[in-house]
């Protein structure tokens, strides 16, 4: 069975590099069709030392449009003939065939960015004994980035992950496999996620925290550099930064 706290402990650099194999990613960095880029992204994720990947075949950006199910299979079909495997990876996805396909292939973790609501991927889940990480998303919420009102948005996100937490303990999945996204910038408005972001430490606790603030519109708000907003999240109890993979 996946365990983060074994898994933690053998990674040289806690970063969770992204690698989005599409045309059209919020940051410009999409590898789709190209094996050159991929290798130049696999390339310099070695030379930085980031060894965990998180490969996603869709774009999440705001307005991104929905893409067929089989278009993301084939994308990652792509990603799977050219992969590099000295690598540790994660899916992010919500396609349970491309999340099956990611786990018969030796990924650990699934990064669901929709929450874990879908039975059929909590069952896989279940089946796999693999890694989770459990994006928040509002319960109430329609769709990915559907703004929603928060009175405290550290406190109620911190409560409706935790509700999510007990739900699929309750169903099968063990403590240990489970990792928490507060999702900054998804349903969330800037000054919600960046208020998120600089109180990040009153979400520590005993699962380990997956924060991903990469170049997104909310960071115009938080005037620290790049290495400074790295040392917050490490001392408020983070125990993974999701960032792009640049220089």
């Amino acid at each position: 069975m996946f365990s983060w706290k074994s898994f933690l402990s053998t990674l040289e650099k806690p970063i969770l590099g992204i690698v989005n194999v599409t045309p059209d990613s919020f940051f410009g960095d999409g590898v789709l069709d190209s094996t050159k880029i991929l290798n130049d992204r696999f390339s310099l994720a070695k030379e930085m030392n980031i060894e965990f990947l998180d490969i996603g075949c869709i774009s999440t950006k705001p307005n991104f449009e929905i893409l067929k199910k089989e278009e993301e299979l084939k994308r990652f079909e792509f990603f799977l003939k050219n992969m590099e495997k000295n690598f540790k990876f994660s899916i992010d996805s919500t396609n349970l065939e491309v999340i099956t396909k990611a786990l018969d292939a030796g990924f650990s973790v699934i990064n669901d960015v929709s929450g874990f609501y879908n039975e059929k991927i909590i069952s896989k889940a279940i089946q796999s004994k693999c890694g989770l990480i459990i994006v928040h998303r509002h319960p109430s919420s329609k769709n990915l980035h559907e703004k929603m009102e928060y009175k405290d948005v550290v406190k109620e996100v911190n409560l409706q992950l935790n509700k999510q937490v007990y739900k699929l303990i309750n169903l099968g999945i063990h403590e240990s496999q489970i990792a928490i996204d507060p999702g900054l910038g998804f349903g969330k408005n800037i000054e919600d996620s960046a208020r998120l972001l600089l109180k990040i430490e009153h979400l520590a606790g005993e699962l380990p925290i997956v924060v991903g603030y990469s170049n997104k519109r909310f960071l115009d708000l938080i005037s620290l550099s790049k290495e400074a907003l790295l040392d917050h999240c490490y001392n408020s109890g983070v125990s993974l930064v999701r960032l792009h993979i640049d220089k």
